[in-house]
């Protein structure tokens, strides 16, 4: 039987306890920043139009397009909807103009950063909320590899893939246990010179300031970060969480720990 794009109304009332403990954890989280307000969220018709999140101007309901339910699981797309509550909640943007007015006004790096910061704090909420392992995050960013998966390699998307990874697995190695994180590093990497060197650089942003500093990776490893990103077939889940974890701990020069090697093998 082929899967509904809509949500049933379990689905629906488990989505609206996310987003409600969402927003609770974001005031507790972030105290200095403004978490906006929004009451009405609305699950309406599926449709095959490019958006997920949408918000009526007229009267601020928040709608999501869970049309994607079709070929991914509930959890997944209740990942995605976090990631727009984030960008809805706390960065102002609300709908898909407004992303392209950033990049039309900003450019595509600070589209970038704005999108690894929401994939970060997403992580973290479902970490310190849902207990969920780095092996659970990357599981899902393993299905929507399947769902989002593209063979055109573009470039602002793979470095944004490349900065939310190394993020949120900075995280995992800097706070293994279930212990609030206080300091949020989030990595905005350049992709450029990879071919001429052993190295990517990347812009760091560590709380009120940033830093320019060096990862290790070479023409191998990005190799593989793209066989992810795009993920054209011949990854298993469990193949596809491990190229991200040693990806992820050669560029971040850390060993990867023993927990998270036995999570990994005990995949399917």
């Amino acid at each position: 039987m082929a899967k509904s794009h809509a949500l049933s109304l379990d689905q629906k009332q488990r989505m609206l306890d996310s987003i409600g403990a969402f927003r609770t954890w974001l005031l507790k989280t972030l105290p200095r920043s403004e978490v906006a307000v929004y009451d009405d969220f609305k699950f309406p018709r599926p449709t095959r139009d490019d958006w997920v999140m949408w918000v009526d101007s007229k009267d601020s309901a928040v709608h999501f397009n869970s049309f994607i339910l079709c070929k991914c699981s509930f959890e997944y797309f209740e990942m995605v909807v976090i990631h727009e509550c984030f960008h809805l909640f706390v960065q102002d943007l609300p709908n898909k103009a407004d992303a392209r007015m950033v990049k039309h006004g900003f450019g595509e790096t600070v589209m970038k950063m704005l999108d690894i910061e929401a994939d970060y704090f997403t992580a973290q909420f479902y970490k310190e909320t849902k207990n969920a392992s780095l092996v659970d995050i990357f599981s899902l960013y393993e299905e929507g590899s399947r769902v989002f998966g593209d063979p055109r390699v573009l470039t602002p998307k793979l470095e944004r893939f490349i900065g939310s990874i190394l993020s949120i697995a900075n995280m995992y190695f800097n706070h293994p246990t279930k212990t609030k994180v206080i300091e949020a590093d989030l990595y905005l990497p350049t992709i450029d010179g990879i071919h001429t060197e052993e190295t990517l650089y990347v812009v760091i942003s560590r709380n009120a300031h940033y830093m320019l500093d060096q990862i290790r990776a070479n023409a191998h490893d990005f190799a593989e970060i793209k066989k992810a990103y795009a993920n054209i077939g011949g990854l298993t889940r469990r193949g596809y969480v491990e190229l991200l974890m040693k990806f992820s701990s050669r560029a971040l020069k850390r060993d990867l720990p023993a927990r998270i090697e036995r999570q990994v093998k005990a995949l399917r």
